[in-house]
């Protein structure tokens, strides 16, 4: 026995006898992946959460009443009436422009925009209140974001504003259920996209509001964790890309 004696820590060998050291650029990259599955799983939980205290949405398992989308608020589309749309006249004022692609990219809250109207751009547009569920309706069906920020949207996005029976985080995710039929039963053509009567005419399950406003304060809570998430995964790719371009110029 050795009692008493310390030995000095092991070091690994690679297959050429030489001693292994992990590479700062695969450190970095760990980080960075750690944190993108730690978003993913955050996005997994509120799924779960839905599921749990509501119920498949499609056979509505817990037997809540059940009533049609344009019962429970109001559905309208956006406005862009003039043409072309892209006349440099309507852009560049103050009033926040969103796009299909900001709603799809949004993850769950539109919290950025990057156009903006006129006022020109504004009298023939309608500006909707923060709170307001964007649904995409072109292109990317059926995916949304909950407006941060009073904005305006063109014809291709529907915007929904919750009455009294229902919350907008639940009616949020009732749609993420239903987004791959929807996205499916698109019309095919040069781009899919689906009419407003359709999302009118489905059909709701409506739990007890407190039940919905428990599920609200559970999103918000996660949502307030993926914003820090997101910043660090910012700081994480930010570190792995600078690494990469030392390692490219043999720097590493």
């Amino acid at each position: 026995m050795n009692i008493g004696r310390t030995f000095p820590p092991a070091r690994l060998l690679n297959v050429s006898g030489h001693h292994f050291r992990s590479h700062p650029l695969d450190k970095a990259d760990a980080i960075r992946r750690k944190r993108q599955q730690a978003l993913q799983l955050a996005d997994e939980f509120l799924r779960s959460v839905f599921l749990e205290m509501f119920g498949d949405p499609v056979t509505n398992p817990k037997g809540w009443e059940v009533a049609k989308f344009d019962s429970v608020g109001t559905l309208d589309r956006g406005k862009s009436k003039h043409r072309p749309r892209n006349d440099p006249a309507l852009l560049g004022g103050e009033h926040p422009l969103i796009q299909t692609g900001d709603v799809a990219n949004s993850d769950s809250y539109i919290r950025i925009f990057k156009s903006t109207y006129s006022d020109l751009g504004l009298q023939q547009s309608k500006k909707w209140d923060a709170g307001t569920l964007c649904i995409t309706i072109a292109a990317n069906i059926a995916k949304t974001g909950i407006l941060t920020f009073d904005a305006c949207f063109p014809d291709s996005v529907v915007g929904f504003k919750p009455n009294e029976f229902v919350i907008v985080e639940y009616i949020q995710y009732w749609l993420g259920f239903l987004q791959k039929t929807l996205e499916d039963s698109a019309p095919e053509s040069a781009q899919k996209n689906i009419n407003l009567a359709i999302l009118k005419n489905l059909d709701v399950p409506v739990p007890p509001i407190e039940l919905q406003r428990e599920f609200a304060r559970r999103v918000q809570k996660v949502e307030g964790l993926k914003v820090k998430l997101k910043a660090s995964q910012a700081q994480a790719e930010a570190q792995f890309n600078a690494l990469s371009q030392r390692a490219f110029a043999g720097q590493l």
